[in-house]
């Protein structure tokens, strides 16, 4: 199921819900009546303020009656808008109950469950993606593994306290993800981020790279050069890369990496 399409829809149901309110506002202080135009013999627009004292020929509105025009134009406007949000909402609403009880991927579902291993599903729910992923194998880093001292809570030892923070959050958060998988770049190198991220509900993985020791240049250097690397390779911040950063007088933020990461995964969605 495309997470940016149900996304857009559920933003698309904000934006109509809001300016509903706006136009229902609007129309408690509309003025009485309706207007009706009509051209004259050259060809010029007239209008008329049509009432229930005056009939339906209505009364001829001049020049200084364009304030009351246009507050009665508004009127049939947002009549009308009232009209096609309402019925766009309902759409809407009922494209995201067919997308929960009658998408493809829950095909399987109609299959009883002595048959669903023997089928090779088309689209995957969101379930078996995941099994799918966790179940691959992948080459870990071998680099100076005694350096590995934290204990998480997927079961991995990793090389700081922050990264110990960091991996125990995507686990909360019940964020698939594997610490210091190898990537081979396009000319063959092998790097290994510390964090290889699976975005669930856009089907695509993300890399993390912590930089928790920027006072150091070396340190600094290095990095800063991985980062060129990666960005050769089509992985930079803003698309399928995050980073975050500490120093020893700006230490990791946690609480707001956590916020910031709910955001990017999708994880306030309904």
């Amino acid at each position: 199921m495309n997470y940016d399409y149900l996304q857009a829809l559920q933003n698309r149901k904000q934006e109509l819900s809001n300016a509903i309110k706006c136009a229902e506002a609007d129309l408690k202080h509309a003025p009485e009546g309706r207007i009706r135009a009509s051209q004259n013999g050259n060809g010029f627009q007239q209008f008329y303020h049509v009432t229930s004292k005056t009939g339906f020929s209505g009364k001829y509105m001049n020049a200084k009656s364009k304030p009351l025009v246009t507050a009665l134009i508004q009127k049939e406007y947002d009549g009308v808008f009232l009209q096609r949000a309402g019925k766009e909402i309902d759409i809407i609403d009922d494209l995201l109950d067919f997308q929960n009880k009658w998408s493809a991927e829950k095909s399987a579902e109609e299959l009883h469950k002595s048959k669903r291993k023997y089928i090779s599903p088309y689209i995957l729910d969101e379930k078996a993606y995941v099994e799918s992923w966790q179940s691959e194998s992948f080459i870990a880093s071998t680099y100076k593994p005694e350096e590995k001292i934290y204990p998480t809570n997927q079961g991995e030892m990793v090389r700081s306290k922050s990264e110990e923070l960091l991996a125990d959050m995507y686990y909360d958060l019940g964020i698939p993800y594997r610490y210091e998988c190898k990537l081979v770049l396009k000319d063959g190198r092998a790097k290994y981020p510390d964090f290889t991220l699976l975005d669930v509900k856009r089907r695509r993985v993300i890399y993390h790279e912590h930089m928790g020791i920027l006072e150091d240049d070396e340190y600094r250097a290095k990095n800063l050069i991985k980062l060129n690397d990666y960005s050769k390779n089509g992985i930079y911040f803003g698309k399928n890369l995050l980073m975050t950063f500490e120093t020893e007088y700006c230490p990791l933020n946690i609480k707001d990496i956590r916020e910031n990461v709910m955001e990017m995964f999708g994880k306030r969605f309904r």
